[in-house]
């Protein structure tokens, strides 16, 4: 390899590394922290749970459609800028919200703008780190190092200030992830798509289905964690930078799984990965369901390396194997609308009425999904093997 080849990987896997720190930079103060700004403006755990869930479900119509043109045009880069100013702009008008109403069509724009970015993003690293032979564990896990600064500093500046700054911190983490967007590459697919058929070329595939029902129930079972941990962590008595804390433990142990691990996870097969995530999800639910003894809390979270780290490395790995690249956008796009929209925006609204009846106790109906995935993953082992791919 040249000297200057080498340098342009080098760059590349820089700019592609800083696309997740920007996008992990907002979830690392959204995810954490958003519940509990919703829950200093008087909102019920029911209005909590519509609000947080809503994003979810609208990515169910607005990533199919905006992959499918990006599948047919070949450019991803451009809608990915549109669609970040655009979440530059809600987030402050959220600044200014304070009915119900209001704030539930807020939250549908961000659904909208933001939960795109992450499917078009990845099938541009993808791309790219199979062009130029990068490791994705290694370049993915810049942002979970930003999520973890993200959670654990916005845990400190909200006990130092108040909740009001979580609005200041997002919009701050927009304007980051919207000026490394404009720097990204923006790889062409090898030809063009008739219109409308990537979708359903997918959706008629057998293994592709039960792909999705794997990573489905895998996110699922995310659905009180995301939504209502840090409010009952904070109504059990636990500071912010605690909280933070917590958070921040269980995406250290994904970093070291994707920069230790990434490039090994090629030589296993996907449903091995996922079956591995769902035994993970199983202890992992069950424990947070029985305790709220800091020790065991602090001791399971690094399970999030296996509930997510080793399921998102099976889900990315999958497609990279299986999945045509004039189709990818549309795959990844399908794969985190029915999983991150469908199914975990389901999971968080379920949770929010059961949370109020039975608290913690909501973590069991979080076991049973990983048991669902754990099946479904054991269904992939047999129906797929290396080196079958869709056919387009």
């Amino acid at each position: 390899m040249t000297h200057n080849a080498d340098a342009t990987r080098k760059q590349t896997a820089i700019i592609l590394g800083l696309f997740f720190v920007g996008l992990f930079l907002i979830q690392g103060v959204f995810l954490p922290y958003w519940p509990v700004w919703l829950k200093g403006h008087g909102l019920s755990g029911g209005e909590i749970g519509i609000l947080l869930s809503l994003p979810n479900w609208i990515r169910i119509f607005a990533d199919p459609l905006i992959a499918q043109q990006a599948d047919r045009s070949g450019n991803r880069k451009t809608p990915m800028i549109i669609l970040a100013g655009i979440y530059i702009l809600t987030i402050i008008a959220f600044g200014f919200a304070d009915d119900f109403w209001f704030l539930l069509g807020l939250s549908a724009i961000i659904g909208f703008s933001f939960a795109p970015l992450l499917p078009l993003g990845t099938t541009i690293t993808v791309h790219e780190c199979k062009r130029q032979d990068l490791d994705y564990g290694r370049v993915r896990l810049w942002g979970s190092l930003a999520f973890i600064g993200a959670s654990y500093g916005a845990g400190w500046v909200l006990d130092a200030t108040g909740n009001n700054a979580i609005i200041w911190m997002l919009c701050a983490a927009g304007i980051v992830n919207f000026v490394i967007i404009t720097q990204m590459p923006n790889p062409q697919t090898d030809r063009p798509l008739r219109s409308g058929s990537s979708i359903m070329f997918l959706l008629k595939c057998p293994t592709f289905l039960i792909y999705l029902g794997c990573i489905c129930f895998a996110q699922a079972s995310h659905g009180t964690y995301y939504g209502f941990a840090s409010v009952h962590w904070e109504d059990v008595g636990f500071s912010h930078d605690v909280i933070g804390l917590f958070w921040a433990t269980g995406v250290a142990a994904e970093i070291v799984l994707f920069a230790l691990a990434g490039k090994y996870m090629r030589a296993y097969h996907p449903g091995l990965l996922f079956a591995v995530g769902a035994l993970g999800g199983i202890v992992r639910w069950a424990v947070l369901g029985m305790t709220d003894n800091f020790w065991l809390i602090l001791l399971v979270q690094p399970l999030h390396a296996l509930t997510f780290g080793i399921t998102h490395l099976a889900a990315i790995g999958f497609i990279a194997r299986a999945v045509p690249s004039q189709i990818a956008t549309s795959a990844q796009s399908l794969m985190a609308t029915l999983s991150m929209g469908l199914f975990l925006g389901g999971s968080i609204w379920a949770s929010g009425p059961i949370f109020e009846n039975i608290g913690s106790n909501t973590y069991f109906l979080m076991v049973v999904f990983s048991a669902i995935s754990f099946l479904f993953a054991l269904w992939l082992r047999r129906r797929w093997q290396e080196g079958q791919t869709i056919p387009i």
